[in-house]
């Protein structure tokens, strides 16, 4: 596996919060409507906000209202993933989505596996692994 397709599905594997149903009010919310926490905790998709679509919108204003209700360890790990994310190219992005789309297609002790091996082959192998 290449070292950017590990990336991006790192990034999306580790994004899973982002599958939470949407929020009917952000996909209409542009990015000067964001409250100020929120516009903090998504800083790194700034540029990105009001080009995204009305789903990914509402995923991430979730994820940024949850924010502060994490430990601080996640709060890092949510602002890694999301400065991670709004750098990928556009293709890297959709090869990640492809991988997660594929990914969720194994059955549940495959998919495990996966994410064995990649945890294995993880240059993020000092970190503590996901439960």
């Amino acid at each position: 596996m290449s070292a950017t397709t590990r990336i991006a599905l790192a990034t999306l594997l580790s994004a899973l919060v982002l599958l939470a149903p949407p929020a009917a009010a952000a996909s209409s919310t542009a990015w000067n409507g964001l409250s100020p926490g929120d516009q903090q905790v998504l800083r790194p998709v700034e540029t990105q906000w009001n080009d995204l679509a009305p789903q990914t919108r509402s995923r991430l204003l979730r994820l940024a209202q949850r924010y502060r209700s994490l430990p601080p360890e996640q709060q890092v790990r949510v602002r890694q993933q999301l400065g991670n994310w709004a750098r990928l190219t556009p293709e890297q992005r959709e090869q990640a989505r492809r991988n997660f789309e594929n990914l969720q297609r194994l059955p549940a002790d495959r998919r495990e596996q996966v994410r064995r091996q990649w945890l294995d082959s993880s240059p993020f192998q000092d970190e503590p692994s996901p439960p």
